[in-house]
């Protein structure tokens, strides 16, 4: 396939444009106009910063860092006059909620056009010419992470005359089952979901395979409906035989361990997509596959090494990061991101997003922003992919057990049992508590939080695994808390024992 390029002259400009791209952001005023905002006002005023002074990329040393949290304390504080720098505000966007409440994110112009721009630079590099292409797109409803990206992509590409072919539908069994009966005549290009969603649909669509031969046999008694439905009788009707797209785009989760389960399924090149609510930029690997591109002409991202997190975790001291265009290849650590959002810039915003540095010289496809991979969080979130709920509503439930069902400790190890995560709960029972009756209501409990029951119900999801341990092995997060959530996801077969180590082998 050809190289295409959407903003040829800015996809691939010298390091050094970049970098100063990134700098008239800067000298533009963008440290000055975030200073109006709530969300930063009181500390940078505290800290001594002088706005006029921050004007090229090592000076946001002097800036302190803000988190989700810093973000959730000023929606919860002041009215949004006070945090919005803008007043062109076209749409709200909120997060899932995932790590605590909802953080609300708005969007003005320059952020819709951003998140076009950058969609079609996605949708060049991957596929080339975009005339026509048509996209599966399955967005994902509540109690899932949800937004309306792919409409503000559809109505901002069709604006600018490019020819693209969405079908957008949300991810239910009932939804996706009347999708398939139009796609399957109108075959997409591609597919843009969670990954585990993709493969959920994959075996949704192997199973619906024959009752759906048969009907088309029933309305329509041609020969070639009823070789259809021979044909299920002796063989499994697979994804790709259905749909067969050419590419996915895959969002949401690590793509990793779905990637060879989704060339079986579908037959076709995985691509992975790195985004956020708060920064409406996609992110895509390119055909080299070697890493995501970085778009850094619309933010500057640094990166707190696993140096500087280590000497956090222990000392306490507050991390010094790194412009993640100077990073060394194979720096890992926190992604910081800032971003020169008109509605409310983020300026070195901790994002708990794990990076890994790739590469920050010329792609062999030509492009020259960096390349990064981002394989995990650190914070303590129950992250099972599309499926996430905070550590908090699981310790608020398990608080609330009856005395005589009650927990000592517990920590939750998320396994992968083929591309499906399981949780088990590891529970330490209090002193007179009843093992039996711990395990029965810390089922009910899980039972409770709506994500993990729709994530089961769903089948995305294995039904969580509830059991009673001598002891835990404890771990720490990054700020010195005890750490609930051990991820083995990437520990093939890996389950804890029955004191909490991680072994090969199932109970």
């Amino acid at each position: 396939m050809p190289v295409a390029y959407h903003e040829q002259a800015i996809e691939c400009a010298p390091p050094g444009e970049l970098r100063a791209m990134q700098e008239a952001a800067l000298a533009g005023g963008l440290i000055r106009r975030a200073m109006a905002s709530a969300v930063y006002r009181e500390a940078w005023r505290d800290a001594g910063v002088d706005p006029d002074r921050v004007r090229r990329v090592e000076d946001l040393r002097h800036l302190p860092y803000i988190t989700g949290g810093t973000l959730r304390q000023a929606w919860a504080s002041h009215p949004a006059e006070e945090i919005l720098c803008s007043r062109s505000v076209r749409i709200w966007f909120a997060t899932s909620g995932t790590t605590g409440a909802p953080k609300w994110t708005p969007y003005g112009r320059a952020e819709l056009d951003l998140l076009q721009r950058t969609a079609l630079r996605d949708f060049y590099m991957c596929a080339g010419d975009v005339s026509g292409f048509h996209c599966l797109v399955f967005g994902t409803p509540a109690p899932f992470i949800s937004d309306g990206a792919g409409y503000f992509n559809l109505f901002g590409q069709i604006a600018r005359g490019v020819r693209l072919e969405y079908t957008l539908t949300s991810y239910s069994m009932e939804a996706a089952r009347t999708t398939l009966q139009l796609v399957a005549v109108r075959r997409p290009q591609a597919i843009i979901a969670f990954p585990s969603v993709a493969l959920r649909l994959a075996e949704m669509i192997s199973a619906e395979a024959p009752a759906a031969a048969l009907a088309a046999f029933r309305e329509d008694r041609t020969l070639r409906n009823l070789a259809a439905v021979l044909a299920t009788r002796v063989m499994t009707i697979s994804a790709r035989q259905v749909l067969r797209p050419r590419l996915g785009i895959f969002a949401g989760e690590t793509l990793a361990p779905f990637r060879a389960p989704l060339v079986r399924a579908f037959g076709l090149e995985p691509f992975e997509l790195y985004a956020m609510t708060e920064f409406p930029c996609f992110h895509l690997d390119c055909p080299e596959h070697a890493g995501m591109h970085l778009w850094v002409d619309a933010c500057i991202p640094e990166v707190i090494t696993q140096a500087e997190l280590d000497r956090e975790e222990t000392d306490g001291a507050v991390p010094r990061a790194m412009p993640l265009l100077d990073a060394p290849e194979g720096t890992t650590g926190e992604l910081v991101l800032t971003t020169f959002n008109e509605a409310l810039p983020l300026i070195r915003y901790r994002t708990s997003d794990l990076v890994d540095v790739v590469a920050t010289d010329r792609c062999g496809c030509g492009r020259t922003h960096p390349r990064v991979r981002i394989p995990g969080r650190r914070d303590d979130l129950i992250n099972m992919g599309l499926i996430r709920f905070s550590t908090v509503e699981l310790e608020t439930r398990l608080q609330q057990l009856p005395p005589a069902a009650s927990a000592a400790n517990w920590q939750i190890h998320i396994v992968r049992e083929g591309y499906k995560p399981r949780p088990i709960l590891l529970l330490v029972p209090a002193a007179g508590a009843d093992a039996a009756g711990l395990v029965s209501a810390a089922k009910a409990a899980l039972n409770e939080i709506p994500a993990l029951r729709a994530g089961c119900e769903a089948g995305i999801v294995l039904e969580p695994q509830v059991r009673v341990v001598d002891h835990i092995e404890e771990a720490q997060t990054w700020s010195g808390k005890p750490r609930r959530v051990i991820d083995r996801t990437g520990q093939a077969g890996a389950q804890p024992d029955r004191q909490g180590a991680a072994t090969g082998g199932r109970s």
